[in-house]
């Protein structure tokens, strides 16, 4: 499916709202990469493509330095707002403003679906440290509860879906200049409200961007769903997980 990346970003600009209606990820998948990359406190981190922090803040414990980089200014904002011990940059996928082998592990969380890449990979490689770390990480809805099912269907999901969901990236990663790809799954819920649910869905990208009417439309048959729902609303999802080593030097 092809991706509209300026419409991501648009879909992406208000990151108030992207913060304060997101889930977090499970213990379960920090726990993978802490063990899988060894992270500790003098490692080293990028996150790129790091939107408000959410993962950000999951990740800091239990590392070093961290820098965050994010195209969207709203983002930006929020991440500061929210995380001021983090060094925050402007940057991309393709344009990440750090030295080469400056970093020993970049992750990405809930973002490479937006990202070329081909040349993304290529810059990732650019700034790890030699044998470093690639961690990926996505929240998918669930759909295997009638309910979350009926909720995809209402947000126009199987039409409108900005990316393939559940694709593996395994064979992408490892096209790219790393080795060792696994690809891991946990369970993982977000606990809602029936008005934080409606602020979860708001906040996908593309019903962002619709004309008001659209969404309105949309909206409505959302409400319906929810409205068959009670306090508190356990929202199911699936994390899959990747991780990845930077072969040593190109060949």
């Amino acid at each position: 499916m092809e991706r509209d990346q300026n419409l991501g970003m648009m879909g992406f600009s208000n990151g108030s709202l992207y913060d304060s209606s997101r889930p977090d990820y499970p213990d379960e998948a920090l726990t993978y990469f802490v063990s899988s990359f060894g992270l500790n406190p003098s490692t080293r981190i990028l996150d790129l493509g790091a939107g408000t922090g959410i993962f950000t803040r999951q990740i800091l414990p239990y590392v070093g330095t961290t820098t965050a980089v994010e195209p969207s200014a709203s983002m930006r904002d929020a991440l500061r707002k929210s995380t001021p011990n983090v060094v925050v940059l402007e940057g991309s996928d393709v344009a990440i403003p750090l030295g080469d082998e400056s970093v020993d592990v970049v992750f990405v969380a809930q973002a490479f679906h937006w990202f070329d890449a081909p040349r993304a990979l290529e810059e990732i490689h650019r700034v790890l440290a030699p044998g470093g770390g690639l961690g990926l990480i996505w929240n998918e809805r669930d759909e295997s509860e009638d309910w979350v099912l009926a909720l995809s269907r209402a947000m126009q999901w199987d039409t409108k879906q900005p990316y393939d969901v559940g694709a593996d990236f395994t064979a992408t990663i490892a096209s790219g200049p790393f080795v060792d790809v696994e690809r891991v799954t946990f369970a993982h819920a977000q606990i809602l409200t029936r008005e934080g649910l409606l602020r979860r869905v708001s906040s996908t990208s593309y019903i962002s961007t619709m004309e008001d009417e659209q969404r309105d439309l949309l909206m409505g048959d959302v409400i319906t769903v929810v409205d068959a729902l009670t306090d508190p609303i356990v929202l199911p999802y699936i994390t899959t997980a990747y991780s990845a080593r930077a072969v040593m030097a190109h060949t």
